[in-house]
């Protein structure tokens, strides 16, 4: 700002009442600098000042992506802001292994499977959620959370319906960053469904984007759930967690 525009402001801010001085200063970044204040108020560097101002204005957008972000997450209620605990060695296996998947697919753009196998009860779908709430808050990421069966539905859902279609919402559960499909093994096997699970999976391979499976059935058997061409895709760029230990459920 140079001396003509300084005064005129400080004429203006004079005639309302606001009594404002000119302060030289010297950054020790930026150099001097000659900055109009109130009266009282101490030095500043503009320069400090406008990369203070651009970082708040970031953050807070930050804050309002990561809040619409969450919301198109549709993590389950219950599972909003809690933790796996891993106490046990083969938990904290589980545990590492994710950490490892995670920075896998931070590390760059590609296809991954983060395989998620137990019985009922063990935290999969917990540590699942866990997982996508730490992408949304700490990298930005878009995370879907649905169970298979779900996705299917909300497919089938378009079917004669003004303003939606098939291709539609399977390309809208591919724009995720990571799709996390719960008990993919609980799907109906009609050949629509498989059909439609198998495009998605496949898009979603071809596009490099990952996904998190969860399911009660060991991974050697899930292809007469998920057919071959999933059960095939699973296995490149796998990261296997086994949940081997008791249903919490029955033994809290």
């Amino acid at each position: 700002m140079n001396d003509v525009s300084m005064e005129t402001i400080s004429t203006f801010l004079g005639a309302v009442g606001m009594r404002m001085v000119k302060i030289d200063g010297e950054c020790l970044t930026h150099g001097p600098a000659s900055v109009l204040v109130r009266s009282g108020s101490n030095w500043h560097c503009p320069a400090c000042l406008e990369i203070e101002m651009a970082a708040e204005a970031r953050s807070m957008w930050l804050a309002d992506r990561n809040a619409t972000l969450m919301q198109a997450a549709h993590i389950p209620l219950k599972y909003i802001g809690q933790r796996f605990i891993a106490t046990a060695p083969a938990q904290k296996e589980v545990r590492a292994q994710v950490r490892i998947f995670r920075d896998f697919i931070l590390q760059e753009r590609t296809w991954a499977a983060l395989i998620m196998i137990g019985t009922t009860g063990t935290g999969k779908t917990l540590l699942a959620c866990e997982f996508g709430q730490s992408l949304i808050a700490n990298a930005s990421r878009s995370v879907r959370y649905i169970t298979a069966a779900g996705m299917i539905s909300e497919i089938q859902a378009s079917y004669g319906r003004e303003g939606k279609t098939e291709e539609g919402e399977i390309l809208r559960f591919v724009q995720y960053d990571v799709l996390i499909l719960d008990e993919i093994d609980a799907i109906r096997s009609t050949e629509n469904a498989n059909l439609l699970l198998t495009e998605i999976i496949n898009r979603r391979y071809n596009e490099a984007k990952p996904v998190v499976v969860i399911s009660n059935q060991p991974f050697d058997s899930l292809a007469k759930y998920v057919g071959e061409r999933v059960y095939s895709r699973l296995h490149e760029n796998a990261f296997t967690c086994a949940f081997t230990w008791a249903d919490a459920r029955k033994t809290a």
